[in-house]
């Protein structure tokens, strides 16, 4: 028997609200993504360094550590440095939205959180993983 298992992408999420951690989850689940969640910045970082996320939805407004001290942190080390990371914040203004991209991050998500959004940004950037894993491939 010829049995082929299909990769499922690794999804990271950090929030420091549970309510916020569920309403994604519930977004994504179904969607051949396995979940993680984490509910700090240093839990965050704990997981990447172990586990290198394919994606990590994270949360800018936290206790501790903000999500953009954590991005510059997995930024500066080799093993967690190409992980893509998607901020989530209710701080739509310029300076933030700008500080996230110069900070290494690849698109930011607004709260409320819009469901049709969240699916097609995570659909992308994986897509994109993908593509940089596999340059010249096309879809398989």
């Amino acid at each position: 028997m010829n049995v082929t298992q299909e990769y499922r992408p690794l999804i990271l999420i950090v929030d420091d609200a549970p309510a916020s951690i569920k309403v994604i989850a519930n977004i994504l689940d179904g969607n051949g993504y396995r979940l993680a969640l984490a509910e700090s910045g240093a839990d965050a970082l704990s997981f990447s360094a172990e586990r290198a996320p394919d994606l990590i939805l994270l949360d800018i407004v936290m206790p501790d550590m903000d999500g953009f001290e954590v991005c510059r942190k997995l930024k500066e080390s080799d093993n967690t440095a190409s992980i893509p990371v998607i901020f989530l914040t209710g701080h739509a203004d310029s300076s933030s939205v700008t500080r996230s991209y110069d900070l290494g991050g690849v698109d930011y998500i607004t709260k409320p959180f819009n469901a049709a959004e969240i699916k097609a940004k995570v659909k992308t950037h994986l897509e994109l993983v993908r593509l940089k894993k596999n340059p010249g491939n096309g879809k398989s």
